[in-house]
């Protein structure tokens, strides 16, 4: 029984009031209105639901997927949110893939065959009515039936990069459409608009018009003697993708394609792209339908998201301003006014409301001008370099207007840099670093602290924070440092080199006990601060973003984050890893401003994001209702690419919540969290360099030790920490270790020029799976299977982490590493790609020569899972699944380890038609699983006659290619279990009766 599944959405529909979407082989129902889910229903036996065809005249959808199709029935109730829903037909198989249904009466269907085939069948009696077969005997790649008046109209995507159009009442084809370049992939028909779009691997989009040759207009349209009298010719070739088209669909004012590349392309009908959106996480968006209101797509990170098709018209309210003077810097007010600071000594505000402006003439002496408002946006402070002061504030009611409250002469030196920290403070950096924090008495300053910037190339600050309760203040350096203060103390308390590189820390952010800094190398990053204790005072982790210039967060949760991708402005949403908005302003190198907030009367509240920005001396404002640009997550997302590992742990915070820990080949190690409502939500996602190939969860300092390892041979290591914060649960981790195995790139040059720098001819080392030991509660030993056929050992001790074995006793590359405590001792397995299966002593002291003490070859060739069962302190049962499609049994016994010998061995090769990728002992149970999806439950025994299993049940899952599965729950009744792959589903393993 399927209990949750997050993999590719291959079919959506928007139906009524209703979102509809094919996951693996079950149906989810959702609200359009709540987006919540109202009931699911699995409809086809193991095969991926492709299409969803509802009857225009019934509450009946017939559903298709693979060989099989069903029909369900909607059944309503008085409350729209209480729907039932009814499998009317069982699954039925019928005798080829099948490329498109379409119904012709409410007894009666018509489907496609990959043969190019048109099957009509009476649904009620299962019978076969009448059966189509096209001269033209070609595979197809799509398809599409039209139910007409007096037949079947067939559009059929061959693999010969053309579409034949044919129909069940004529044998010879009506038209023949070429042009495309590769396979088609889709093709979708508008009537009323009298155009065909088809979408195909060579990138295009292809939109081709239908012309009547006779003058004759009433001639219906679905009728075949209308398809035979017209013409079709290509009128727009279309190139927007960067990878294949798999799917479009028509509106009224649009023409909608996705594809591999994750973009979501809006068409005009004379073929203009109209606007470009990625979406899905980089990842393959496999289906698509829309209506008058709103556009559905499904993807390959598990995600089904509604976006608003006014995204593809709407481009804001537009304005500019020409104040006859040339504008330096610009900023918004609270009120969301603006304040302009000229190149004439000028600070102008103006009231965008009534139209009204106010100019106040600075008496600075320098041109050099700096300028920054406050937290709170009242404030604004202008100064110059020689120490000019003034600060301005906007008035909080009645007519917005700005008063000019300090003027003051700051004798600081020559002043490089003003920044504010809160809405009290100004932080200055003079000559020789010297930072000075001010607050305002009455109507001057005070000098609040008074601190010393380290040494740098470029000795100034780039932005500053500070926390008047803890007394601290939190700076960035143009060099990228950043460096924490407490007042009182000139030097920092502590120092972090090189956070953001060149440009230093655009924004910095203070959060109660962490702080939170962006900067222009497309990362944010997470510190803690412990005033009581200098070393607690650390790096947690950081997060990677698509764009390079990160700028600040303008919500108070640190979820919406603003910068720049080249010459366009962009809001990004962290959590649902999703963009909120493009807008394309020339970049970041000018001065702009821009403000997130909520308008409207009574109960209809709206959301608005507005945008000021310089260009060419013009003042430029861009006003975004969000309602009309932003898409929501109907289900949330993982993992866009394959998943290779998976582990899971609970917290005592709250034992309802299980927390999955998964790697993947896109590259992202994700924390995410199930709770008992089987909601699922992704909380903390990591990048590694390449793909995240194994992974493991040590208990480690009251908290979980994650050690992960993939490509480019890299490990690292995070420790991980749940909270109770806002009654929601928080993922604290701090990156402990990141370790290249290899060494980076300037490492192996190791600083030589090109001409004297050799190459490594070593192809790229992955490590292939690790296992780890804790001998002390301080100490990590970590063994790393790796692709070059070598067994490295790490430790990592009191904050240090060093490789300190490179063991070569394998001639081909490590697949699995496992280490068991048997007989008081610490032994490590090791498997290899023929199947070599070799045990090694690590308990005692490294720095000896280590070899294994015993090896065995169980499978034909590669091993690709193993689990391991001590039965007693000489005897050890070991479990081993290969690329042999079997599942064998080992009985190892040790004696001593001169004299270990294998005592029993079965082997099962029946139960699986391809690799066994995962098995697992619980209790007298086996668990096992392959890339044929299907999952089966053992139960074995040790006699002195032997190993013999018993077969008791087997179930399939809808995850594509799996990798592995791992237990969550064990109860009287049953086991559940996480199959991961091509996504992960959770699966109930019913047990046997024990009576």
């Amino acid at each position: 029984m399927s209990l949750l599944i997050r993999t590719d959405v291959t079919a959506v529909k928007l139906y009524h009031k209703y979102i509809l979407a094919g996951i693996g082989s079950s149906v989810y129902i959702y609200s359009k209105d709540n987006y919540r889910l109202l009931t699911n229903i699995i409809c086809l036996n193991g095969q991926k639901i492709y299409g969803l065809v509802p009857y225009k005249i019934s509450n009946k959808i017939l559903v298709f997927g693979g060989k099989q199709y069903s029909i369900l029935s909607l059944e309503y109730s008085n409350d729209k949110d209480d729907l039932k829903i009814v499998r009317t037909v069982e699954p039925r198989v019928c005798i080829d893939w099948l490329h498109s249904v379409a119904w012709i009466t409410d007894e009666s269907i018509a489907i496609l065959t990959a043969h190019n085939t048109v099957q009509v069948w009476d649904v009620c009696k299962n019978s076969l009515i009448s059966q189509h077969s096209s001269n033209e005997n070609s595979i197809l790649y799509s398809g599409l039936l039209l139910s007409l008046q007096d037949g079947i109209l067939v559009l059929s995507g061959t693999v010969f990069s053309e579409i034949i159009i044919h129909t069940t009442a004529l044998e010879k084809p009506l038209h023949y459409l070429k042009g495309h370049r590769g396979v088609i992939f889709s093709i979708s028909v508008n009537l009323e608009q009298g155009i065909i779009v088809t979408t195909s691997d060579d990138r295009s989009v292809r939109i081709w018009g239908m012309y009547l040759r006779t003058s004759s207009s009433s001639m219906a349209v679905d009728t075949v003697n209308y398809w035979r009298s017209i013409s079709i010719k290509c009128k727009h070739e279309l190139y927007g993708h960067a990878a294949r088209v798999m799917r479009s669909c028509i509106t009224n004012r649009t023409i909608i394609s996705v594809g591999e590349d994750s973009a979501i392309c809006y068409w005009n009908y004379v073929g203009k792209l109209m606007k470009k959106v990625m979406s899905h996480q980089n990842g393959c968006i496999w289906s698509i339908d829309a209506d008058e209101s709103h556009v559905a797509t499904g993807g390959g990170d598990g995600a089904v998201i509604i976006h608003p098709l006014t995204k593809a018209f709407y481009n804001g309210h537009n304005e500019s301003f020409n104040f006859n003077v040339t504008p330096k810097k610009i900023a918004f007010t609270a009120r969301k006014n603006l304040v302009i600071l000229d190149d004439n000594d000028n600070l102008v505000h103006f009231n965008i409301n009534d139209n009204t402006q106010t100019t106040f003439k600075l008496k600075h002496e320098s041109t050099y001008k700096l300028f920054s408002i406050s937290s709170c946006k009242q404030l604004v402070a202008v100064g110059d370099k020689n120490g000019r002061l003034n600060v301005f504030a906007e008035n909080c009611k009645d007519v917005a207007n700005l008063t000019n409250v300090i003027d003051s002469k700051l004798d600081l030196g020559n002043i490089l840099s003003m920044h504010w920290a809160g809405n009290r403070h100004l932080v200055f950096c003079g000559e020789k670093g010297v930072i000075t924090v001010i607050s305002s008495q009455n109507n001057d300053v005070e000098t609040s602290a008074v601190f010393v910037l380290p040494s740098c190339k470029e000795r100034w600050l780039t932005s500053a924070a500070m926390d008047p309760t803890n007394r601290c203040i939190v700076v960035g350096d143009r060099c990228g440092n950043v460096h924490v203060y407490f007042i009182g103390i000139k030097n920092p308390y502590k120092s972090f080199s090189k956070v953001h590189g060149r440009y230093g820390p655009t924004s910095i952010t203070i959060k109660d006990h962490d702080f939170i800094t962006t900067g222009r190398d497309g990362t944010i990053k997470y510190f803690f601060i412990n005033k009581d204790n200098k070393s607690l005072t650390k790096f947690m982790n950081n997060k990677d973003l698509e764009f390079q210039w990160v700028e600040k967060f303008i919500d108070k949760d640190e979820n919406l984050v603003c910068g720049f991708q080249e010459r366009t402005f962009i809001i990004y949403d962290i959590k649902n890893h999703n963009r909120l908005l493009e807008v394309i302003c020339g970049g970041g190198h000018r001065s702009w401003d821009v403000v997130r907030y909520v308008d409207g009367a009574g109960n209809d509240y709206k959301e608005y994001i507005k945008l000021v920005y310089i260009k060419n001396t013009d003042i430029h404002s861009r006003l975004f209702q969000m309602s009309k640009i932003s898409s929501q997550n109907i289900t949330n997302s993982s993992h866009s690419k394959e998943i290779n590992c998976l582990k899971t742990f609970k917290s005592e915070v709250d034992p309802l919540v299980t927390f999955y820990v998964t790697g993947g080949e896109d590259t992202t190690l994700r924390i995410s969290t199930i709770n008992a409502n089987l909601e699922f939500q992704d909380e903390v996602v990591y990048k590694h360099l390449s793909n995240v190939r194994t992974l493991k969860l040590t208990e480690f300092r009251n908290g979980i030790l994650v050690t992960s390892a993939g490509g480019r041979a890299q490990i690292c290591l995070r420790l991980i920490n749940i909270i109770r914060k806002d009654n929601h649960l928080k993922v604290l981790s701090e990156e402990m270790v990141d370790f290249m195995t290899k060494g980076t790139d300037k490492q192996r040059k190791n600083n030589q020029t090109w001409r004297n720098s050799t190459v490594d001819f070593d192809p790229e080392t992955r490590i292939m799976d690790l296992d780890v030991i804790k001998p002390d509660d301080d100490k990590i030993v970590i063994f790393a299977g790796c692709s070059d056929s070598y067994l490295r050992i790490f430790v990592f001790i009191e904050e240090t982490f060093a490789l300190i074995e490179e063991l070569k006793h394998h001639q081909t590359c490590i697949l699995r590493t496992v280490c068991v405590k048997f007989s008081e001792r610490d032994i490590l397995i090791t498997c290899t790609t023929i199947g070599e299966v070799a045990l090694w002593d690590v308990s005692l002291k490294f720095g000896r020569e280590i070899a294994p003490f015993f090896s065995t070859r169980t499978n034909k060739s590669g091993i690709n899972s193993i689990d391991t069962r001590v039965l007693s302190d000489t005897e050890l049962l070991v479990a081993t699944g290969g690329d042999d499609n079997a599942v064998i049994l080992s009985l190892i016994e040790v004696p001593s380890f001169n004299d270990t010998h294998v005592k029993y061995s079965i082997c099962m090769d029946k139960y699986h038609c391809s690799q066994i990728t995962g098995v697992l002992f619980v209790k007298e149970f086996l668990l096992t699983t392959s890339i044929d999806q299907r999952v089966t439950l053992l139960r074995w025994s040790v006699d002195d006659h032997g190993i013999s299993c018993e077969f008791l049940t087997q179930l399939f899952s809808d995850i594509a290619d799996v990798q592995g599965l791992n237990v969550i729950d064990t109860n009287m009744d049953s086991i559940t279990v996480c199959v991961y792959g091509n996504g992960m589903e959770l699966l109930r393993v019913p047990l046997p009766d024990p009576h």
